[in-house]
């Protein structure tokens, strides 16, 4: 199973957002992240420079059926 947490960014493309930015961290069965995303939901490069402090989990998920990833962002008002 993998989890998604709700992530606030403080760098985003090594630069210090305007505004409070959010966006999620997925994470494999193992707790290593394995994808990032901005607030849209959209996969966003990992190693583009970005500091993140976690906000809250939001749940977990069969990695085979990512219907239940995007309910879990669809869950905290995203799409």
């Amino acid at each position: 199973m993998n989890s998604v947490d709700k992530i606030r960014f403080l760098l985003l493309n090594g630069e210090a957002p305007e505004a409070t930015c959010y966006g999620y961290m997925e994470l494999n069965r193992d707790g290593h992240m394995i994808a990032l995303y901005n607030n849209c939901g959209e996969e966003i490069d990992m190693f583009g420079g970005h500091e993140f402090i976690k906000v809250r989990a939001l749940g977990k998920f069969d990695d085979e059926d990512r219907d239940n990833f995007y309910s879990l962002l669809e869950s905290d008002g995203v799409g």
